[in-house]
């Protein structure tokens, strides 16, 4: 695989790559609002830096010349992308999900309403060795009645016990 290819993924966020002495740098500039696990900041290979912008903010991922180690390296850089990517993907999603509800309340019947209902469905196993996700369906209607609350009220007995 050529250098250009095994870089390509990063470049939105790649600053800089840099050898000093036997030691390899990825600067990367990231959004100010994403997150960094923790798994990755507690390591002492990660430096933060004056990324000179103030919506972004410098890291740099710091390995050894060896292949297991920047490979180690490129995959928490690609964990990194993955996480932040991903909750702004559900974050955009949930908010659009909230758009799509409000609008069939202020349009809906009050008995249609009643009758809403969400079925999530159960975890769904995947064999790409990544965590699974749900699934999520939203029904517009229940075929079956909903059972019945019932709540048995407090007596003058019960209440002063």
């Amino acid at each position: 695989m050529s250098f250009y290819k095994e870089l390509a993924p990063y470049t939105e966020y790649l600053h800089s790559l840099r050898k000093l002495e036997s030691y390899l740098s990825f600067d990367m500039k990231f959004p100010m609002n994403w997150g960094i696990p923790k798994s990755i900041t507690e390591e002492d290979k990660i430096v933060p830096f004056d990324s000179g912008d103030q919506s972004l903010k410098g890291i740099s991922f710091i390995s050894t010349m060896d292949e297991k180690e920047v490979s180690s390296v490129m995959s928490k850089i690609t964990k990194v992308i993955k996480l932040n990517k991903d909750r702004e993907v559900k974050e955009k999603l949930f908010k659009e999900t909230i758009d799509v509800l409000k609008r069939t309340f202020e349009t809906t019947d009050l008995e249609t309403l009643k009758n809403l209902y969400f079925d999530f469905g159960t975890p769904k196993i995947e064999d790409d060795g990544e965590d699974g996700g749900t699934s999520l369906e939203l029904v517009e209607e229940r075929t079956e009645e909903r059972p019945k609350r019932v709540r048995a009220r407090k007596t003058e007995a019960d209440q002063a016990d």
